[in-house]
């Protein structure tokens, strides 16, 4: 059992770059210098975190991979202080006490004022965003909307658990996992701060898009399941879908890892149908922008996941049971 899922995994380490053929690119050293520098000086002045050294370097590693390398450095700002406010609230996640997230709610909403270190930092997060949408006369509201679902997701999981339900079905798992995962709020928002309008589509092409997003983000949480298994297959209140179907379908842990892997490169496979087809028709620069963004997300999110388990700063990758 062991050595087939050492297999397994070997099999993704050879497949670094994912066998996609996507597009990945690395911050150049002056971003990826500033990167540091904004994350760090957002995280003290709102108080985030405690060790502020250690989630700069996890928020780097992210960044220097997810955005495009043209990427703008208001663009960069806003997407450290989103990245920055996600693991926040990830990490929040063994506190009984959600409340601010419903707080958090209603500050996006516009019904109140920031009161608390944390709503400070979501609302310069929305301040950047709104002088984003003014600058570039798009609607923020598309980001605003995704940003409202994440939370969302993240009350519902853990009011679940609160109440000892800590055995998800796989569909109520795959339901609310996109949202959980907060990579189409990092979309919309990046779409905003590089002035890429949705409007210049036609209805066909926004359709296929938007499929290639869910698709991407789905990509994003398997490739999450698949690295981090192994550190949460022990805890109570851990999320992962290698665990939901092994306790759903009665699978050992081998054969879930293998549903879960197969399941990951069946919709690799299903998002590069979707973006051949949609070049074919209409090869742009304006499209071919947009894809970009989209498979920086993911080979992004993978090379962060590689990164962060070399310097063992979160993940693990499972090699062993």
């Amino acid at each position: 059992m062991k050595s087939s899922i050492q297999s397994q995994v070997q099999n993704m380490e050879i497949q670094a770059d994912f066998g996609y053929a996507l597009a990945t690119f690395e911050q150049p050293p002056n971003k990826s210098d500033y990167i540091q520098s904004f994350t760090a000086d957002y995280i003290r002045r709102h108080a985030l975190f405690s060790d502020v050294n250690r989630y700069t370097n996890i928020i780097w590693n992210f960044m220097r991979f997810c955005p495009p390398s043209e990427v703008t450095f208001e663009g960069l700002d806003a997407v450290c202080m989103f990245t920055s406010l996600s693991f926040f609230i990830d990490d929040q996640s063994d506190h009984d006490d959600l409340a601010y997230l419903e707080r958090y709610q209603t500050l996006i909403n516009g019904l109140r004022l920031p009161e608390t270190l944390s709503e400070q930092a979501l609302f310069e997060l929305l301040q950047h965003a709104k002088k984003l949408s003014q600058l570039h006369k798009i609607s923020s509201d598309p980001f605003r909307q995704h940003l409202l679902n994440y939370v969302a997701a993240q009350r519902w999981e853990r009011n679940l658990l609160n109440m000892g339900q800590a055995c998800f079905t796989v569909e109520d798992y795959q339901r609310y996992r996109p949202d959980a995962i907060a990579l189409l709020p990092y979309l919309a928002l990046l779409k905003l701060a590089e002035n890429i309008d949705d409007s210049q589509f036609n209805p066909l092409q926004r359709s296929r898009l938007l499929f290639m997003e869910q698709l991407a983000t789905r990509i994003a949480y398997l490739d999450n399941d698949l690295y981090s298994w192994r550190s949460e297959q022990n805890e109570p209140t851990a999320l992962n879908l290698v665990k939901v179907f092994k306790e759903n379908l009665a699978l050992s842990w081998e054969e879930s890892f293998q549903r879960v892997y197969a399941f990951r490169n069946a919709t690799v496979e299903r998002y590069l149908q979707n973006r051949e087809e949609a070049l074919n028709e209409d090869n742009t620069v304006e499209l071919r922008r947009y894809i970009e963004l989209i498979e920086c997300a993911i080979t992004g999110n993978f090379e962060a996941m590689k990164q962060l388990k070399l310097h063992k700063l979160r993940y693990e990758l499972s090699l062993s049971l």
